[in-house]
């Protein structure tokens, strides 16, 4: 199940790690839309657009056809995923998120490839977006069983989101940067703590 190539991770805010191996093909997906500067980035903007993220990173045949409905599938899929990195982090998690990460990936799976001296391989069962999105379905199920799901986290800075592998020892990390999503919680913490002090001075 090697999917993933080094040209195609990209970059980390604050120069973190991405997430291990196959890993980084979710982080990855849940990463293909970005609004921390309220400016949306969406590379599934349409099926045309997420036909050329999957061909890109030899998900899918050139050619296949996508289709609006197929766009809905993935863009909820990764509505769930996110929502389970939210909850890495500690948000509360979204159960209408979740049941739609599910219809999304009840399509044909993968199918295993066992060898003697070689791990279990998975491929897609079919090149179409079931066969995509089983893939990613279960190389996010084999993370939560090898524990390194947990590590994969949806940044809780405001308005970012963005799906950051915490590779510190005790999972501590909470923002994708500690100089941009972690600086601006901080500001605005300090700004309502002066809020809050200068009300308080206030004479009734």
């Amino acid at each position: 199940m090697t999917v993933v190539t080094e040209n195609l991770i990209e970059p980390q805010p604050g120069d973190r790690q991405p997430a291990p191996g196959n890993l980084s093909l979710v982080q990855a997906f849940v990463n293909s839309r970005w609004d921390l500067e309220h400016d949306l980035r969406d590379q599934f903007r349409d099926s045309e657009a997420l036909a050329g993220w999957l061909v890109e990173r030899d998900l899918l045949p050139a050619g296949t056809a996508v289709s609006d409905a197929d766009l809905r599938r993935a863009r909820d899929a990764r509505d769930g995923l996110q929502a389970l990195m939210f909850a890495n982090n500690g948000a509360d998690l979204d159960p209408a998120v979740v049941e739609g990460l599910d219809r999304a990936l009840s399509g044909p799976g993968p199918s295993v490839r066992l060898g003697a001296d070689s791990p279990p391989d998975f491929v897609p069962w079919s090149p179409d977006l079931n066969g995509v999105l089983g893939l990613i379905g279960t190389i996010a199920a084999i993370a939560q069983l090898d524990c390194s799901w947990i590590r994969l986290k949806a940044c809780r800075g405001e308005d970012c989101g963005w799906a950051f592998y915490d590779h510190s020892r005790n999972q501590a990390g909470s923002w994708c940067s500690m100089s941009v999503c972690g600086s601006r919680s901080k500001a605005k913490d300090y700004r309502r703590r002066q809020r809050s002090q200068t009300e308080a001075r206030r004479p009734d």
